[in-house]
């Protein structure tokens, strides 16, 4: 018997089990928040862009500070920049990657073969610039889709709590 539960113990704990129950964690939160659907999800919004966006760990504060001046929800914008973490980097880097050599009409292995090759200090040449486009429009991409995705789901999530509330009332009432 004992086993068996170790057995299951450790297919809870898979990396892809860890993202998925952190993922549900954020989505619980940004629906429970109170806010108007259109705040909740421009702060998500904004959170999500400086997570792509490389802010060098200080996507949180600099998402909480942006969330401020443009009057979003602040803590659905630091949620939001927890869509950069360890398991989510390598998709963003190859997505930003491939969108900037396809804007730029490179071939996308040249210029990872190019990362490779070139020291930190000569990031800046042409395949430091071909990232830093695709980066751009990879965040713009992925932050169009967060705000009409979040808005979309709150709305619907509180409509559907609102039914349930009418319904329940309705049978409270009535006697049903």
């Amino acid at each position: 018997m004992a086993p068996a539960n170790r057995t299951r113990d450790r297919r809870k704990h898979t990396l892809l089990n860890k993202l998925k129950r952190r993922t549900r964690l954020i989505y619980l939160k940004i629906l429970r928040i109170d806010d108007p659907p259109e705040k909740i999800a421009r702060g998500a919004a904004i959170g999500v862009a400086i997570g792509i966006l490389p802010s060098f760990g200080l996507g949180g504060f600099i998402a909480f500070g942006l969330a401020f001046v443009f009057k979003a929800n602040k803590a659905s914008a630091v949620l939001g920049s927890f869509i950069m973490n360890p398991i989510t980097a390598p998709f963003f880097w190859s997505a930003s990657i491939f969108s900037g050599s396809v804007l730029f009409g490179e071939r996308y292995s040249s210029i990872v073969t190019q990362f490779k090759e070139e020291s930190y200090a000569s990031f800046a040449k042409h395949a430091g610039i071909v990232y830093l486009t695709g980066n751009a429009a990879t965040t713009l991409v992925f932050a169009l889709l967060t705000y009409f995705l979040i808005k979309k789901l709150i709305t619907e999530h509180r409509a559907h709590k609102k039914a349930q509330r009418e319904l329940r009332r309705d049978i409270n009432n009535n006697g049903l």
